[in-house]
């Protein structure tokens, strides 16, 4: 039996505090070859999340905000910002639904935020996400600068560096 509590939570909180990318993992999978991949995941409120999006027709997503307030931003592949969904089990929405191909990112409006991921597998991690061109890898200096741009921005907006 696997339990997530908030023991398990308040670690990974403090996990990611310590990561240099500002989020840690706790995979509920014993392998990448599982048909169905679970997966918690905690945030700080500076966690760069670049979009992406799953680019085999049945790989859909499923996020559920097991704590704190999540924005998950939708994109056409252009880098046009489609919604916005606030996402926390104080607001009525906590469950989203992503489907196959949609490119997406998401933030963090309270200081942390953890969150549990499912999607269908196997996971390869060379074929797992197409990641947009038009936004900076994490690791660019530019990343904060997107992050700061999509935290204000509204549908209809694109980064314009």
């Amino acid at each position: 039996m696997i339990k997530v509590d908030d023991c398990l939570l308040d670690d990974l909180l403090l996990q990611a505090t310590e990561s240099p990318r500002k989020r840690a993992h706790y995979n509920l999978h014993k392998s990448y070859h599982e048909p169905v991949q679970r997966l918690c995941i905690a945030l700080q409120q500076k966690s760069y999340v670049r979009p992406h999006w799953h680019n085999n027709n049945d790989k859909w997503e499923l996020v559920v905000v097991l704590r704190g307030t999540v924005v998950v931003v939708i994109f056409d592949k252009q880098g046009v910002i489609q919604q916005k969904v606030m996402l926390s089990p104080l607001n009525g929405v906590s469950v989203l639904e992503l489907p196959p191909n949609t490119c997406h990112s998401l933030y963090v409006t309270t200081d942390s935020a953890a969150i549990m991921e499912v999607k269908q597998g196997p996971y390869d991690a060379a074929n797992a996400a197409k990641f947009a061109s038009w936004a900076p890898k994490e690791e660019e200096k530019d990343a904060d600068m997107f992050l700061a741009w999509l935290r204000q921005a509204k549908p209809g907006q694109y980064f314009l560096g």
